[in-house]
């Protein structure tokens, strides 16, 4: 589903490139030899096709790699073939999102910045059901719940037992915008002030009396891996589809905003101190 590679994917076609030039061999010799195509094997080494087991098998034979290593590589594109969990909700998101919840299922760490709504990972169900109604205005309430339920089941990966590092930096503006009415406004800042006591998580507030910053107006969310061979991924999201950006120079330019928002923002003590005192302007009385 969908056109971007998953991680595991990425990986695999990283290595079976390196493999076959430490082999010596060009695409052309290479794709011969195994009796594939040289398109499909291009295709393969830039993880834009899944790729057989036997195919990754055949190519590790002709570049005379061991039988360990072979094995492993093999299981890496079995692995690779396997749909994940969020296959079973194709029908309640975008196929280009399928991506991006591929990415952050197996992301290590998450730099994110968020400039007009509290990010899908760390809404409320009340502040996501108004959000998503306000962006599918046309679609059932049946369908609102599946896309409800989805957003739900994406938060599980902060409390994995493993969990991945989220460090996110919130304009102001964020918690100005009343989205679901004021108690829900209240309850969200509130769940902002719990998550931000996880090990894991770090909450920042970027505020109004700072000015102008680099990277205004522009929301992001840079994904880190565990494996050093997987690129840092940095996703931008618009109305009608997503990118994927992994290239040094995109990473580095949003890499750097974000070090200049995380300086000039609020400590984590002092946004949580703000964000109690936003919450309970929301509160009823």
């Amino acid at each position: 589903m969908g056109t971007h590679p998953t991680v595991r994917r990425r990986r695999l076609a990283s290595e079976l490139r390196r493999l076959r030039e430490a082999a010596d061999l060009t695409i052309e010799q290479a794709a011969a030899e195994a009796k594939i195509s040289k398109s499909t094997l291009s295709r393969i080494e830039t993880a834009q096709i899944r790729v057989q087991p036997r195919t990754v098998g055949t190519l590790l034979r002709v570049y005379g790699v061991n039988h360990e290593v072979r094995g492993a590589l093999v299981q890496l594109a079995r692995d690779a073939r396997e749909h994940g969990w969020w296959v079973d909700y194709s029908g309640s998101m975008p196929q280009w999102f399928a991506g991006y919840v591929a990415f952050e299922d197996e992301a290590d760490g998450f730099l994110i910045v968020d400039i007009q709504l509290v990010t899908g990972l760390l809404q409320t169900p009340e502040y996501a059901r108004a959000v998503i109604a306000a962006e599918f205005p046309e679609d059932s309430a049946e369908r609102i719940d599946e896309r409800l339920e989805l957003r739900m089941a994406r938060q599980a990966i902060l409390r994995r037992e493993s969990p991945p590092k989220l460090w996110l930096i919130l304009d102001e503006s964020v918690t100005e915008r009343v989205i679901g009415g004021p108690e829900v406004m209240a309850a969200q800042l509130r769940h902002l002030v719990d998550t931000s006591q996880l090990p894991n998580v770090t909450i920042q507030v970027l505020p109004f009396g700072q000015g102008p910053y680099a990277g205004m107006g522009v929301g992001f969310t840079i994904m880190e891996f565990a494996d050093p061979g997987d690129p840092t991924v940095v996703y931008l999201e618009n109305l009608s589809g997503a990118l994927l950006l992994d290239s040094p120079e995109h990473v580095a330019t949003h890499a750097t905003a974000y070090d200049h928002m995380r300086a000039i923002a609020l400590s984590p003590v002092d946004s949580v101190k703000l964000l109690s005192v936003k919450a309970d302007a929301f509160a009823p009385r």
